[in-house]
């Protein structure tokens, strides 16, 4: 039976975007297809789980909660798996919540049926180094939209103006949708707080819902 890759599974709380504060269980999943500047989860070990495995691992009182936050890495990356354990996990009645780089429509499609809420982050290329992913973005959402979705950005100190109104530009016709911007936590301070509140001011100004909401479980010191 196909296995999935996994470096920790944990029960904490949401740390990020809509659901911040709501009580999750975690499965964080090895490897990813992009190489970020402000990756916090550059993990090199693993452990292999079949489906069952993982099934008891997330469902014994240990980690037991009423949602399940895949996340990564990249977790489409193992979508084969995803595609055995998802509909294995139905009859629990988990939540599942799918943190994403959005970059991966074919496999989402595969599994998007078993989701409940998508987390999807839009790479800006001053954070990848690397060409723009909007065309990705956008092919990403016209699946994902099935589902409840919402948009997370990472403002990091190389994000510029530009970037800005290029999500604007990608949010104009998804005014229903809610985009959340998140300072880099590991470059944090005054200069950057200060876009970040230019750039949620700008955005609203296009009519977008922007968001600034920091990662709260790094304040609180904990997974």
């Amino acid at each position: 039976m196909n296995k999935a890759k996994v470096t920790r599974i944990f029960k904490s709380i949401q740390g990020e975007g809509k659901y911040a504060g709501v009580l999750q269980t975690f499965v964080r999943f090895y490897g990813c297809n992009l190489y970020c500047s402000y990756c916090d989860t550059k993990i090199t070990r693993y452990v292999q789980y079949g489906v069952e495995r993982l099934t008891e691992e997330i469902r014994s009182p240990r980690y037991r909660t009423g949602w399940l936050s895949l996340t990564g890495g990249e977790p489409l990356c193992q979508v084969t798996f995803l595609e055995k354990f998802l509909p294995y996990i139905a009859p629990h009645k988990f939540k599942v919540y799918l943190e994403t780089n959005s970059t991966r429509p074919a496999a989402l499609k595969k599994v998007v049926r078993w989701c409940d809420v998508i987390s999807c982050d839009l790479k800006l290329p001053s954070a990848l180094k690397k060409r723009s992913l909007w065309p990705k973005h956008e092919e990403f959402f016209s699946i994902a939209k099935r589902k409840e979705v919402f948009f997370k950005v990472v403002i990091t100190p190389n994000t510029v103006f530009s970037e800005i109104k290029r999500i604007a530009r990608f949010m104009k016709d998804k005014n229903k949708y809610t985009v959340y911007l998140q300072p880099d936590f590991s470059s944090m301070n005054k200069k950057l707080v200060a876009h970040i509140l230019m750039y949620a001011e700008y955005l609203s100004g296009q009519n977008i819902d922007a968001r600034v909401v920091p990662q709260i479980h790094k304040f609180l010191k904990i997974r």
